[in-house]
């Protein structure tokens, strides 16, 4: 389950990738515009620029594994989430400003680090595939002496 002060962590807008495999375990995986947790803990959902998503969702489906890594650009400070893919569909309106909020403040961390905006100007953004995922693990990836140990 995720707990309120990581759940805080994703929310914040940060950088945050997703990671499947196919049949013959080759890896395959994309960036994602937003990371929302549930309010049971149990579940994420994943917002995947649609035109990025083909290879992931076939995955997905195929499957059901995939492993998302969040990470705040300012400090390293890094988690990744195991889970198992329950549903998919194209994001909706409803969904529209939290996911382009959060996109938002990737947006302002990649701008503290040094990286404008003028970089990322043409990257996708919107619109999305949400991808529900079931929380299977949950780790600290921040480098250090916890990285890889299981958070609660």
């Amino acid at each position: 389950m995720i707990e309120k002060a990581v759940r805080e962590f994703i929310h914040e807008g940060l950088a945050a990738h997703i990671g499947t495999r196919n049949a013959r375990l080759e890896p395959n995986g994309t960036r994602l515009t937003a990371v929302r947790v549930e309010d049971d803990g149990r579940h994420v959902v994943a917002y995947i620029p649609t035109v990025a998503s083909g290879l992931v969702l076939q995955d997905l489906r195929d499957n059901g594994q995939a492993a998302i890594a969040i990470a705040r650009p300012v400090d390293d400070r890094a988690c990744q989430v195991k889970g198992e893919f329950v549903e998919s569909w194209d994001a909706t309106g409803d969904e529209r400003a939290f996911v382009l909020q959060q996109w938002q403040g990737f947006l302002n961390q990649l701008d503290m680090v040094g990286l404008p905006s003028a970089a990322s100007i043409n990257w996708a953004a919107w619109p999305c595939v949400a991808v529900r995922i079931r929380v299977t693990a949950l780790f600290d990836q921040t480098p250090g002496p916890k990285a890889g140990a299981p958070l609660s």
